[in-house]
């Protein structure tokens, strides 16, 4: 017998629908623009930090809308890296920590997509190019690190694994497209802080413009390619189940 409650429940439409997510996705990337636009041209402002937050929150709410509560999470994270890190003064230490517990989480996700669909080989390969090229800008970064040393060797090498363990994430090419950007962006901030590179008193700053594009870039990537490759499994387990 069927039970009226269940049947009345699997009859329900979703409180978001389908159509609803790619909104938040374009809001997003306009939060994005707009938060550059206010960078520049504002030395500092009243909500500058959450305005800066925004465009990944919108993300995460994307990925939750998509049913991709972890990686929501991995975003959500970045979010609380992004507000610690545009306050005045910044927050580096907590910034530094959310960072590294989203990349954390990244790795996650990515270690249970290998487990499902299997290693790409050719990983292998850009996972000792990481290593070299992690191995040399601490060596170069660390006289300038000061007190931050052990939070930012820590963190080195956790985004270095993530970026790793994208590398060997079957399928969609995007995954791996948004970890290395997201090295390149925070390779790009670390010269910044710690060796005085492309920092420019005057004029644009085109350092923290390629910090904010690429960084910016690398979530919208990872975010993308997470929910394609998640679609792409579902749909694989329904036609197995259709033809068996």
């Amino acid at each position: 017998m069927t039970d009226p409650v269940a049947d009345r429940y699997a009859r329900t439409e979703p409180l978001f629908p389908d159509w609803a997510a790619p909104i938040y996705l374009w809001v997003s990337v306009a939060a994005s623009v707009i938060y550059l636009g206010l960078d520049l041209t504002t030395y500092s402002m009243p909500g500058l930090a959450l305005t800066k937050a925004l465009g990944i929150i919108l993300l995460g709410v994307y990925a939750l809308l998509k049913r991709a509560p972890v990686l929501a999470l991995a975003l959500m994270l970045s979010a609380g890296g992004d507000y610690a890190l545009a306050m005045s003064p910044p927050q580096l230490e907590a910034g530094i920590g959310f960072f590294g517990a989203a990349h954390l989480t990244y790795i996650v996700i990515f270690a249970l997509m290998v487990m499902g669909d299997g290693l790409k080989r050719e990983g292998l390969v850009l996972a000792g190019g990481l290593f070299v090229f992690g191995v040399a800008m601490w060596l170069w970064l660390s006289p300038g690190m000061g007190a931050l040393t052990v939070p930012v060797s820590v963190y080195l090498g956790i985004i270095l694994v993530m970026a790793m363990a994208a590398g060997l994430v079957q399928g969609t090419n995007l995954i791996v497209i948004g970890a290395l950007l997201f090295v390149v962006s925070d390779s790009v901030l670390a010269m910044r802080w710690f060796r005085d590179v492309l920092v420019f008193e005057d004029g644009l700053d085109w350092g923290g413009v390629i910090v904010w594009v690429t960084y910016y870039a690398a979530q919208l990537c990872l975010t993308l390619g997470v929910v394609r490759a998640r679609a792409g499994a579902q749909a694989q387990t329904v036609n197995t189940d259709v033809s068996a």
